[in-house]
């Protein structure tokens, strides 16, 4: 049975995250510190510490996701596939509002709950639809890549997605640990579309990692 392996790595940090501002499909850059982390995951993809064959680059459209998986493969000599369905969820008219007036107004009772699976968001997406969207664009990739080792760069939600389909855990579920900036992630899906954890949530190759995290 052929297994398809992935290291999913999230983007580096932006101005939105170090603000904790809801940034969904807005495009914004990285910071100097997001800029940094890419650099550092070059080192640590390039180190004997990594030493695995990379066969396959992919990233969602987004110009972080883009810009951080150009900074850390450019020595592979790979192009980028970028996938706009590997997108961070669509907030909607959400966009671009801080986390603290979002919790305020879901303490006031007219707020939204973004970790609803059914919750409909205005111009955005439903947790479950983009739970939908996630699955089948990295199952998608199994089957187009089978047997081989996958590079994914993209957001905090879709690991987060992915993190659901390895532990099969319910949408809403909490869930305890924190998605990082530019942290590794590392999954398998085999030819029976089965998901796989092999390691979660790598750190090691960033100096003081940031404790940036999504809902």
């Amino acid at each position: 049975m052929s297994m398809t392996h992935f290291w999913l790595i999230r983007h580096g940090e932006t101005q939105w995250n170090a603000a904790k501002r809801l940034q969904g499909w807005i495009d914004i850059p990285l910071s100097p510190i997001g800029l940094k982390q890419a650099r550092q995951l070059a080192d640590y993809l390039r180190s004997p510490s990594f030493g695995v064959p990379i066969d396959v680059v992919v990233s969602s459209d987004l110009g972080r996701a883009v810009e951080t998986a150009r900074i850390a493969t450019t020595h592979l000599g790979l192009p980028i596939e970028a996938i706009p369905d590997l997108r961070e969820r669509s907030y909607g008219i959400y966009e671009g509002k801080d986390w603290a007036t979002l919790d305020i107004m879901r303490t006031r009772g007219n707020g939204i709950d973004f970790r609803n699976p059914q919750q409909l968001i205005d111009q955005g997406e439903a947790l479950h639809a983009f739970d939908v969207r996630i699955s089948d664009a990295f199952e998608n990739l199994a089957q187009r890549y089978p047997g081989k080792n996958i590079l994914a760069f993209a957001h905090g939600g879709v690991i987060d997605i992915a993190w659901r389909r390895v532990e099969q855990l319910p949408l809403d579920a909490p869930r305890a640990h924190p998605i990082l900036n530019a942290s590794i992630n590392q999954f398998s899906i085999d030819s029976d579309l089965q998901w796989k954890l092999t390691d979660w949530g790598q750190v090691e190759h960033l100096e003081n990692a940031a404790q940036d995290d999504i809902i």
